[in-house]
């Protein structure tokens, strides 16, 4: 079964000025969703449910968020979508291949992501986040050319998977506040921030 990667709001989300796509390599299938839809994810994750006992994943998202547009506000998610390179359940641990293999048998449907005109599934993003290295990898691989030929004015950015065991939060904070002056053109090598640890980390290029 496929899951759905819909904008948080698909009114707001056409509507925007700053599209920001999110984008990792699969869905974990061992956490919570409701009703396998990231979008209905994040607009449902609160304080009840603990944020579908993924609250660190759903902070570290929203830290990324806010810093790209610069503010603190929970309306920063009208301008957020969240998706996967391949939208069937993996596991904790991505394999590269298994996701490469999908994306080349689901161009079309992966891309759309990326060049998007149509209102209804969402418009096409300004920028993108790419959470991890096999996010990072496969794009640049597999999809970069016809995100560039299509929407030539996109922006990217890698940051670590929001569920990274190696990131301190406070380290995340820091780079986030700097996030905005490390976005490229995708014509342009993509900026990196890494975090091995509290003495391992910084800003380099993907």
């Amino acid at each position: 079964m496929k899951w759905e990667f819909t904008p948080y709001n698909l009114q707001e989300w056409n509507k925007s000025d700053s599209r920001i796509l999110f984008v990792a390599p699969e869905p974990n299938g061992n956490n919570p969703n409701p009703g396998r839809d990231m979008g209905k994810w994040f607009r449902t994750a609160d304080e009840l449910n603990s944020y579908h006992s993924n609250k660190l994943f759903y902070n570290r998202c929203k830290l990324i968020l806010d810093g790209m547009l610069g503010t603190e506000s929970p309306s920063n998610f009208n301008h957020f979508r969240f998706m996967d390179l391949k939208a069937t359940s993996g596991g904790s641990i991505s394999k590269k291949n298994e996701i490469a293999n999908y994306i080349k048998s689901n161009r079309l449907e992966v891309t759309e992501y990326f060049t998007s005109k149509n209102e209804k599934f969402g418009l096409l993003p300004h920028k993108v986040v790419l959470v991890g290295n096999i996010a990072y990898e496969l794009f640049s691989e597999l999809l970069r050319d016809s995100a560039q030929k299509d929407n030539p004015e996109l922006q990217w950015i890698q940051m670590p998977h929001p569920s990274a065991q190696t990131v301190a939060n406070d380290l995340l904070r820091e780079a986030c506040n700097e996030i905005r002056e490390h976005l490229s053109p995708i014509n342009q090598n993509a900026n990196k921030w890494f975090c091995k640890g509290r003495t391992n980390y910084g800003w380099t290029r993907a």
